[in-house]
């Protein structure tokens, strides 16, 4: 049963954090940009399948769905939606970034939004901080020693992470690094999903016939067999003008003899849904200690930014659209609410627009701040060290020569 909250301000939001709720939730039912049954494209797995699974769906209906956006894909969109936010100060929260614009214009900067493993990642491993390994810093070391109980050090200077999980495996303790979890997961199903076919064609504008050309050895071609890369009898190696291509490549569908899954064709879908659920009771593990004392009152104002920072994240990446992909663009059917669920399974809808969700996170900060419990409010800016900047550089030498 569903009660109409509208709007949800910092006293609801920091009640509903601290007792009687277990999630915040959203259920959005999208359709292809094209319009209903238009084909959309899903990301492709391993061996170059796409994720096909049978689920239960409204009603109990076992039906056959495709993945369209992951867990870990959506994480990302957030995660890069809030970078937007905070690039344009619409909000402002910790950040370090790594800096290989000096060496590598084409990567620029790596924040903790960018990098897969957040501020447990290898490149915030291997960089410096003025002169000193990162590592070896305060920050990391604190970092470092966070858990559960101790989750201070995280909020001050990488908060993001107590929302998406982080996994510190990289560091001195290896596979025993501090874990947390997710606190808000979210993906894009499409429903009742049908396989389409993967057709190919060409027109050559330049009309040019399948005739016998030759294999250079540097990896061209040429129409001169005395110029061609020969094989071990010491023939000319022939190839076919579409091989490099020039000619026309008839109407094709593509074929396995693997079965329909490894058809890359794209699929029609009933509908796509997404589910992104916030964890409250996730988020209420959570302890934040203040020199050395817990505070009941500063735990739920921190669970309470946490909260509001998940939900401006959720929010802002709805407003960038979902242009998933290449022709894999949905749109909403109408308007949809959140919904606050509490620890029985009712719940209360209320509706929150991006600058609503800004202002909300704002003022959690704010109240959080006013007992005490700050944060690192400049990025800190970090260089790659040496041996980093020159494994990219030699990373992208093999790469120049092995497509030369």
């Amino acid at each position: 049963m569903s009660q109409e909250l509208n709007k949800i301000d910092i006293d609801t939001l920091t009640s509903a954090v601290n007792s009687g709720y277990s999630a915040i939730r959203l259920l959005a039912k999208l359709q292809p940009a094209a319009g209903p049954g238009s084909k959309v494209f899903p990301p492709s797995h391993s061996e170059g399948k796409y994720a096909w699974e049978a689920r239960r769906v409204e009603g109990g209906e076992v039906v056959r769905t495709v993945l369209l956006d992951s867990v870990q894909s959506q994480a990302n969109r957030m995660e890069q939606a809030l970078k937007e936010a905070y690039i344009s100060q619409r909000i402002n929260f910790p950040l370090l970034a790594v800096d290989f614009g000096s060496h590598f214009a084409d990567i620029g900067e790596i924040t903790t939004l960018d990098a897969p493993h957040r501020i447990a990642d290898a490149i915030f491993r291997d960089s410096l901080l003025g002169d000193q390994k990162f590592p070896d810093t305060n920050i990391a070391k604190a970092y470092s020693a966070a858990n559960q109980r101790n989750a201070t050090a995280l909020y001050q200077y990488c908060p993001h992470a107590l929302i998406f999980g982080i996994w510190d495996s990289t560091g001195s303790a290896g596979g025993l690094g501090n874990k947390f979890q997710r606190a808000v997961v979210s993906e894009i199903v499409g429903i009742k999903a049908e396989a389409g076919v993967l057709t190919s064609s060409r027109l050559d504008p330049l009309g040019i016939k399948t005739v016998d050309i030759y294999a250079m050895p540097d990896g061209g071609w040429t129409t001169d067999k005395t110029l061609a890369e020969t094989d071990k009898k010491g023939e000319p190696v022939k190839i076919r003008p579409s091989e490099v291509n020039h000619s026309n490549i008839p109407p094709t569908i593509k074929k396995s003899d693997k079965g329909d899954e490894f058809i890359l064709g794209g699929v029609t879908i009933d509908y796509a849904r997404q589910t992104t659920v916030l964890s409250l009771p996730a988020l209420r593990r959570l302890h934040f200690p203040v020199n050395g004392e817990v505070s009941a009152q500063i735990n739920t104002a921190a669970r309470t930014v946490l909260a509001a920072l998940g939900l401006a994240a959720i929010v802002h990446q709805l407003e960038n659209g979902y242009d998933l992909r290449s022709r894999c663009l949905l749109i909403p059917e109408g308007k949809f609410n959140f919904e606050l669920v509490d620890n029985y399974g009712e719940s209360k809808t209320f509706s929150l627009s991006a600058s609503e969700a800004d202002a909300l996170f704002t003022a959690a900060v704010t109240k959080a701040s006013g007992l005490g419990l700050s944060w690192n409010e400049e990025k800190i800016q970090l260089q790659p060290t040496p041996d980093l900047f020159e494994l990219v550089r030699m990373s992208r030498d093999t790469t120049a020569l092995t497509e030369e």
